[in-house]
């Protein structure tokens, strides 16, 4: 199903909310696709049961992986090699109107992203 998606960032530790994007999407019900504007990256948004997987395919592959009973993975792969951190689920929220993900990324057991993404979710009306 065709949708429009509004993507909303909550940067926990500085406090600070940004609308990331505003554009049309793929979805399923567990799965969500969507492009960066006309030249940006891939994104796919996976939401299930017990993981939750963000990932973005661009000239930096970004995979973020988040389980609901321990913690996940980070990575990042670019032309200067492969980087690895540690994930940990805080909270997620899933219904048909939006999905709600709060995480933290964490290196050497610190804490150096803690954020809250927002998709919400609105119908394209077929004409």
């Amino acid at each position: 199903m065709r949708i429009s998606v509004k993507l909303t960032q909550h940067d926990l530790l500085e406090d600070k909310k940004q609308i990331l994007l505003e554009t049309n999407a793929l979805y399923d019900g567990n799965t969500l696709r969507y492009c960066e504007g006309d030249n940006g990256g891939v994104h796919q948004v996976y939401f299930g049961d017990d993981l939750i997987t963000f990932e973005r395919k661009a000239d930096v592959h970004t995979k973020i992986t988040l389980y609901d009973n321990k913690d996940g993975e980070s990575t990042v792969d670019s032309q200067y090699g492969k980087m690895y951190m540690q994930t940990r689920l805080c909270h997620a929220e899933k219904c048909d109107e939006y999905w709600s993900v709060e995480y933290q990324l964490l290196s050497n057991d610190e804490v150096i992203l803690h954020q809250k993404l927002y998709w919400e979710f609105t119908p394209i009306k077929n004409i």
